[in-house]
């Protein structure tokens, strides 16, 4: 098992943000956590990666391939955060630094996570922007930020979080600026990313969304989160077919989803 979680909880102030949940991923599988906005789905991302104080995180078990990230050191999670667990992040234009090229940005991570010469790291910001499907010779890697479009800064994102070969990805909304042709897009880029590439380890993926279209096109598994509580579970069709709880119910019509209702 990749990533194992038994009975995470997070406590923000007088808030119990997530109470109980359970989550387990298998190498190469792609599971979506889906809800309504504040329902703890972006919580639960950043108490994965460590990005909340440890006081407000418990849990029985979560483990990173054996890893127990629960006591996980600070020399720990350097390694694991873009090394082993990369983030893709909702906003593709804040996530990257406005005064910093593209190339430039993707090098710092393989000079923090990899070790390679100059020669290798010009080769593999090469190989990332290809496997992000944009083309080294649009000149993308001398780019800033602003020169992209936002569908290029969005697959750029996505570059720099491969560029440590993760074993696990979680993409945070990473469809919300885009129309539904470049949705369609990222759900096939993603579902292939997760098969493997030679040389590359194969990656799990952990979608965050409320948009169930994405989430079907995406991915095996969903979870359905409301008020920080897991109320459905099960393989996306099955959930589809029958939303049983009334957050997934009104999930399913937000998406225009013609299933059978429970």
């Amino acid at each position: 098992m990749l990533l194992d979680i038994v009975g995470l909880r997070v406590q923000l102030g007088d808030h119990l943000a997530i109470h109980n949940l359970s989550l387990q991923l298998a190498p190469g599988e792609r599971v979506a956590l889906v809800g309504g906005s504040g329902c703890g789905k972006t919580t639960t991302a950043r108490a994965i990666l460590g990005l909340l104080p440890s006081a407000q995180v418990t849990a029985q078990r979560m483990c990173l391939n054996g890893l127990d990230l629960t006591n996980a050191s600070a020399g720990q999670w350097r390694r694991v955060r873009g090394g082993q667990i990369a983030l893709v992040l909702q906003d593709s234009l804040g996530a990257l630094d406005p005064l910093q090229r593209v190339g430039s940005a993707i090098a710092e991570v393989l000079v923090l996570h990899r070790s390679l010469s100059r020669a290798q790291t010009v080769h593999e910001i090469d190989e990332l922007l290809r496997a992000v499907q944009l083309d080294p010779g649009d000149g993308i890697a001398s780019a800033y930020p602003h020169q992209l479009s936002g569908g290029q800064r969005q697959r750029v994102g996505l570059a720099l979080a491969l560029a440590g070969r993760p074993q696990l990805l979680i993409a945070d909304e990473p469809s919300s600026a885009l129309d539904g042709d470049r949705t369609r897009n990222l759900a096939e880029l993603l579902r292939s990313l997760c098969q493997g590439r030679p040389g590359w380890p194969q990656m799990a993926l952990l979608l965050i969304s409320h948009d169930l279209r994405l989430v079907a096109a995406t991915c095996q598994r969903a979870l359905v989160l409301h008020h920080g509580v897991v109320v459905q579970e099960g393989p996306v069709a099955e959930i589809l077919a029958q939303p049983q709880h009334d957050a997934t119910q009104a999930l399913v019509a937000q998406a225009g989803l013609d299933v059978e209702r429970a």
